[in-house]
């Protein structure tokens, strides 16, 4: 049962290469979002967004450094 409506909106997934944060990207394109994913590992966060179809994207960035968002 999906009770998320998220259609015709977009969410900045931090760490959405991997774990928690790519799990979170998949349940809000399910729920008709798109995501950008952001990762510190660039490649990681390109091969995520690839698998998870068009309605996701990846940018390299590390929150952790001002400069970086």
């Amino acid at each position: 049962m999906n009770q998320l409506d998220f259609k015709g909106r977009h969410a900045v997934v931090t760490g959405g290469a991997t774990g928690l944060g790519y799990a979170i990207a998949q349940r809000l394109i399910a729920s008709g979002g798109t995501v950008t994913l952001w990762d510190r590992d660039e490649a990681g966060a390109k091969k995520a967004a690839a698998s998870l179809g068009a309605q996701a994207s990846a940018v390299a960035v590390d929150v952790a450094q001002h400069g970086s968002v």
